[in-house]
Parts: structure tokens; sequence; C-alpha cells
């Protein structure tokens, strides 16, 4: 922050912002200039409800649900921000749901309220935000500027905090409503075309009993022995339609974490299975594979989460020794049990912080120098049959072709973000899913909404905030009033709005020409 905005001679009353002259708000006996009349306001809203017909027609009521559910989400986190404005005595001239020309408003006091024809967001307008903005001098004292530092920074947090509040009630209405999964109550739900599970003849309901002489429990529990018995033949006792059988396998292999911090892009739990168009069958061969190859980067084929890919890493390489665990193959399918009401609030808590350091991480990968790298690449190669090869880049590649897993769906994008109409896309497929996956999608994008806003950057939520909290600090060390001269921010600002331009465009041609598959199931 820049220290060129003007202070007070006295600590104790704040100078006066500069004024103009300006027209009074208008009220409702007194509609604003330009504003659509009565007739054609109830005409626009009427053609708006036609509209929404037309969508739930067109695309489907799963559509309609998911659009109805996010401009709900959006009404929220400016209700937040309106509540709590007006309880702190600020002044709010405008609540609307969309941007651009106003499709139908009206006013209640001082307030109005409306809806504009894009539908891309709403806003609330509280006057005086910064110091450029020209105010009523009779209004002065209540406009944002004006306040103290503990009514204005829970009147920026609140929008992100309403996010965060729907996300929690969404995850105790999943828990109370349908419940928790039961870890230890599951069968098999599918297996990896070509695993070790697939050449044991497994199949999806059995029930696995006991591993390598081991009982099993619960997946968890399955998966631990797994990681611990890579390359080896092991003895499974599975139950099928209420009758126990045994079979054997020789268990694959993948990278453990420590591996794959040595070979970036790889992650740990992929699955190497070429390595400069040469098969490997384990991990030794794909360590020597490395360590032999000519400087320079190298191209690995591997699947992750069943879906085959290819990226170059860099080589040679040296790995660690013996840095990978074992790999079965399967996947579970469990039960859910309801929960208490105090039981579920628990469980919500527990996994809201869960999504919550998740999308932390993605948000982080995602604008990360590989990762804004790796999203350009996907904006500039979405409609060529073949994406370049670009060092560290990680492409699909056919799930029908050589390395073929038995995937029933497309592979999920990498540094992907979506637009309106990709998760609009994705809604109505979470709805045909059933209702715990439309549920959980509207978790993960309102918390997303609510992390993005507080990024402390102008003009989101975050940076409002980060600008109040320098002002609070300034006086604390100066005994004086102080506000940021918003006009020093203005490039900041530009820049901001111009990334969330950039974003926007670019996810909506990539969801256009590239759309995201179904990843709730086949």
């Amino acid at each position: 922050m820049t220290d060129t905005t003007r202070q007070s001679a006295t600590p104790s009353e704040p100078e006066p912002w500069p004024q103009r002259d300006l027209p009074t708000t208008p009220t409702s006996a007194e509609p604003a200039a330009g504003a659509p009349s009565a007739s054609n306001s109830w005409m626009r809203l009427v053609a708006l409800a036609v509209g929404i017909a037309a969508l739930g027609l067109i695309g489907g009521v799963s559509v309609l649900l998911i659009v109805l559910a996010i401009v709900v989400s959006i009404f929220l986190h400016e209700l937040g921000h309106f509540l709590v404005a007006k309880r702190a005595g600020m002044k709010v001239t405008e609540f609307f749901i969309g941007f651009g020309p106003r499709i139908w408003s009206f006013h209640r006091g001082e307030t109005e309220y409306g809806v504009k024809a894009i539908p891309a967001g709403a806003y609330v307008r509280i006057i005086g935000m910064h110091n450029l903005e020209q105010v009523d001098p009779a209004d002065e004292s209540r406009t944002y500027r004006a306040q103290s530092y503990g009514k204005r920074l829970p009147v920026v947090l609140a929008g992100p905090f309403a996010n965060f509040a729907i996300a929690f009630v969404l995850l105790f209405a999943i828990f109370v409503g349908w419940g928790s999964p039961n870890l230890g109550d599951w069968t098999v739900d599918r297996v990896l075309a070509g695993s070790a599970a697939a050449e044991a003849g497994l199949q999806p309901g059995d029930r696995i009993v006991s591993f390598n002489g081991q009982p099993v429990s619960d997946f968890a529990g399955l998966s631990e022995l797994i990681e611990q018995s890579p390359d080896e033949a092991v003895e499974i006792v599975y139950e099928r339609e209420g009758r126990e059988a045994t079979t054997s396998a020789v268990l694959g292999w993948r990278l453990s974490a420590e591996a794959a911090a040595a070979v970036p892009p790889l992650e740990a739990g992929d699955q190497v299975v070429a390595v400069n168009g040469r098969d490997v069958d384990s991990y030794a061969a794909f360590a020597a594979g490395l360590a032999a190859s000519d400087a320079g980067p190298v191209t690995v084929v591997f699947q992750r989460q069943g879906f085959p890919y290819e990226t170059e890493v860099n080589a040679p390489a040296a790995l660690p020794v013996a840095a990978y665990d074992g790999f079965l193959g399967v996947g579970p399918a469990v039960d859910r049990e309801r929960m208490s009401p105090v039981a579920a609030v628990g469980e919500a808590g527990s996994s809201f912080g869960s999504v919550v350091t998740e999308s932390v991480g993605a948000l982080g990968k995602v604008f990360s120098p590989s990762g804004i790298g790796a999203y350009v690449n996907n904006v500039t190669s979405a409609t060529s049959e073949e994406a370049p090869a670009t060092g560290g880049a990680i492409r699909p590649l056919d799930v029908n072709g050589p390395h073929a897993t038995g995937a029933t769906v497309e592979p999920p994008d990498e540094n992907r973000l979506l637009s309106i109409l990709g998760v609009i896309r994705l809604g109505s497929q979470a709805a045909d899913s059933g209702w715990i996956a439309l549920m959980w999608l509207l978790v993960m994008v309102n918390i997303f909404l609510g992390l993005f806003n507080l990024l402390p950057l102008p003009p989101l939520d975050g940076g409002h905030a980060a600008v109040a909290t320098y002002e609070a600090v300034r006086e604390k060390i100066s005994g004086k009033p102080y506000r940021v001269d918003i006009s020093k921010l203005m490039p900041v600002t530009y820049a901001m709005v111009f990334l969330i331009l950039a974003i926007g465009v670019t996810s909506l041609y990539l969801d256009i020409v590239d759309p995201v598959q179904n990843p709730f199931g086949p």
C-alpha cells in the first residue's frame, strides 16, 4: 500500500471527503432517470420468466435446478453484505441480481431492488466505498468509508462467509438426510482393466474378507495392506453371493510421494507404464530408464485414477530406492448411514475443513507458474487433434488406445477452470446421478466462491478487507485517522479485473469447444 492518502490534522475527527453537487438518491416516488417504466418492467419480468421456463424445457429440470441453485448462492452472498451493512448503519442504494440493463426493479425505502439482463453475478451498492466516490454531504456519516474498522470488516467478509455457511448447511443436510459412508460395510464397485484385481477374477459386488491371511474390515485397512506388498504374489479371500472363494494375484505398483517428488509433474499414486516408448513393468525398470536417458526431457506414459496420460520429465534422474507402493486395482462401493443432527454437525465441520484444504491446494496449483502454463496450453490446443508436446504439461491419452484401462468416462481435466456454462453442465450431470452428487457439487462451488472472493486483491472482498486492515494498522501506529487513496490501487484493480475477464472468457471457450465430461459415472 502507498503512503499517499489524506490525513486529518486531529486524530479524533477525520477530514471530510471532497464533495460535489449531486442529485439526491431517487426514492420510490421519484424513479431514476432512464429507469424502465412500470409497464416495461413487468413486460421484461414476464420475458425473464418465459426465458426461465424455456431453459427448463430445453435443458431439462436438472439444468433449471442447477441454474436456480447458483443464483440462490449468489443472492445469499450479496444478502450477507446487505444485511451486515444495514445493521452497521450504512446506506445501501442498490441490490441487483445480474449486470447490464435493468429488466425489473422496485424501491423499498432508500434501496432499489431488481434484476438485470446479464446473469453473471450480483451486487450490492453501499455508498462511499472509497475516497474517489462523491456522496451527498448529508449522507457522509452513513458511508462505508466513514465507519470504524470493526464495522467495515464484517461487511466485506459477510459475502464469502455466506457461501461458507451455505456449504456447511448442505453438508449437514447430506449427513442427516442420506448419511455418511459406512467404510466398514463395503463391496468392490469397480475393477480396473489389466490390473492385478482383474487378473485375479475379482468382480463388482465381491467383498474382500482377507488379504494374504490378514482379515479385512474396511477399505482403508485393505489399502494399507496393499501398499505394503508391491510386486508380491498375494492370496485374497472374497465373498460372492454368500459364498467364500480364494484367488491369488501379483500386485502392481505405483509411485510413492517420495518418488513423485523427484520427477515432477508426476504425483503419488501414478502408475508409470512406459518411458520414451518402452514399456516398464516395475519400479526398477522405470528408475533404470530414467537413469540411462540422455540429458533432456523424457516422455513418460502413466495412469492416474484409471486414465492414461503422458508428460515429460527431466532426465537423467535418480529415484529413491524402493519408493513405491502396491496396487491391486479395485474401487469401493459403500453404504451410507444416517446421522443424528448432533453427529452431523461434527461430520459437516470435518468435511468442510477437508474441502477447504483441498480447494486451497487446488487454487495454489492452478495459479502456480506450471499450472498457468498448463492452462494456457489447454486453451491454445483445445481444438487440436493432439496437444503439442510441452515440457511438464500433462496430456490425456485416448482411453481406447494402447494404454487403455477400461475407463468408461473421459479423464479428469488437469488445471481446468470452469465457466458458469461448465458448472451448469456438471450440475446437470450431477443431478442426473442423484441428489448427493448435486449437493456435493454445490458445496464445492460455494467454497470456491468464498475462497476466491477472499483473495486479498481489489476489487474482491478480500481486497477490501486487506485495505481496511491496513488502514486500521496505520491508524493504530500513527494515532491519526487514515484512509487509503484508492487511486493508487487502480492499476492493481484494473489488472485483477482483466485477469477475471480473461479467465471467464477462456474458461467459457474451453467449456464450449472441449467440455468437461461426466465425472459422476457412466
